[in-house]
């Protein structure tokens, strides 16, 4: 087994006998997989998920940022709306150094049950939208680009609109190296099985204004399915793919094309 493939599997193992390790000598998972083997969650306590993906190669807004396999683990925190995320990107053909480490502090909330909570009563038609405002900030470690550095720092306000096929919308602007706005709408639809096992599909349009490139227009869509299957009680699986289309080349000075990848995420949630 190489280097690449050894680092990869050690890391999942890792992560799984952590949460094994954190149930305490005496869970019961041993005897019931599916069972409630963790200690109940404190009211107090914020959820908690952790997942690591393994992608076949690095696909973001319509450019390809690496043909090598790549693994990115991220890790989160919510409690009330508000969200603190970890998110890396390991690169395979660069000696698994870790190439992109983002951090984002996201707020989300519900129009419908904020007005519940403030006693305003039912908003109508209003009840099912979901606002979401949030801030990222960039870095790369371990990459050489030849100049001062491109830590970059973004914030974004989204919307999403839970009915049919949930279409969503969101704004991104990069205040700083990426400079420019990124545009993307999207629709989808999940379906549920017996046993919790979920699948997706979404489709998403872009249009990027001048954010990392001289030039702005209608930039790419994205196709994907996934399917989420869940296990242990806490644990999913979830195999997935895409399509990434380059709507007008122009846009990316004509440096990107079409992209087909996918990959496996496991995730684990408390």
């Amino acid at each position: 087994m190489g280097r690449t493939k050894r680092t990869i599997v050690s890391a999942v193992l890792t992560a799984v006998m952590a949460v094994v390790v954190s149930a305490g000598p005496g869970a019961s998972y041993a005897l019931d997989l599916n069972g409630e083997w963790l200690p109940e969650k404190p009211e107090w306590a914020p959820d908690i998920s952790f997942s690591t993906t393994f992608l076949t190669k690095y696909i973001w807004r319509g450019q390809n940022l690496g043909d090598d396999p790549v693994m990115q683990p991220d890790l989160s925190m919510s409690k009330c709306g508000l969200t603190l995320d970890i998110w890396g990107s390991y690169d395979t053909g660069t000696g698994d150094e870790l190439t992109e480490l983002d951090y984002t502090i996201d707020y989300t909330f519900n129009v419908g049950e904020m007005a519940e909570k403030l006693d305003m009563g039912s908003m109508g038609v209003l009840d099912p939208l979901s606002l979401s405002a949030g801030y990222t900030y960039y870095t790369f470690p371990n990459v050489d680009w030849d100049s001062e550095g491109f830590d970059t720092h973004e914030v974004y306000l989204g919307c999403a609109y839970d009915i049919l096929l949930q279409p969503s919308f969101t704004w991104y602007w990069d205040v700083d190296t990426g400079h420019g706005c990124y545009y993307t709408a999207g629709i989808g639809h999940t379906f549920e099985f017996d046993g919790g096992i979920s699948a997706g599909l979404g489709m998403t349009a872009a249009y990027n204004d001048e954010q990392w490139t001289d030039r702005s227009g209608w930039s790419d869509m994205v196709f994907s399915g996934d399917v989420t299957i869940p296990f242990f009680t806490y644990f999913t699986v979830t195999p997935s793919v895409a399509y990434s289309v380059v709507l007008d080349r122009d846009t990316y000075n004509d440096a990107q094309s079409n992209e087909f990848y996918g990959g496996v995420s496991i995730g684990f949630a408390y």
